[in-house]
């Protein structure tokens, strides 16, 4: 049987509106993936105008023709035709920065990670049925949309 986790095609949608900036999306990605809270090595950014009084989530969005896959130099960013889901290795990363450069979307955030800068983004948690984001999310500003 096949694992549906991984090959289902999905996305996370971002609804801005609900966002309250509590940042715990941040927190469950950094502590699934890298075992710290830490927002820095988050694949989500909260941003936030504190003037005109909003947050917004940046994710990355497995676009359909991500400007990412063509910007690394390196080839390390490969989109998977299976699940639409657009991986890097973290370790093969260069820290070039073409791929924040290509992002229209300003998706991928720098990180250092084992003492090397990175590029880190959403991978939406292939080991989890639904993404660790998601799940903590108090408000449901975060939701899992199939494609």
């Amino acid at each position: 049987m096949e694992n549906t986790i991984t090959t289902l095609k999905r996305k996370v949608l971002a609804k801005a509106d609900l966002c309250v900036g509590c940042e715990l999306c941040a927190a469950a990605c950094s502590i699934t993936h890298f075992g710290v809270n830490n927002p820095r090595l988050s694949g989500i950014t909260i941003r936030r105008d504190l003037f005109q009084r909003y947050e917004i989530q940046f994710i990355c969005r497995h676009c359909d023709e991500p400007k990412c896959v063509d910007a690394c130099i390196m080839g390390n960013i490969k989109k998977d035709p299976e699940t639409g889901i657009v991986h890097h290795c973290l370790e093969d990363c260069v820290a070039c920065w073409s791929c924040l450069m290509a992002c229209p979307f300003d998706s991928l955030s720098r990180a250092v990670v084992d003492g090397r800068p990175v590029v880190v983004r959403c991978d939406l948690c292939p080991d989890r049925e639904i993404p660790a984001c998601v799940v903590v999310c108090p408000t449901e500003a975060l939701v899992v949309v199939a494609e």
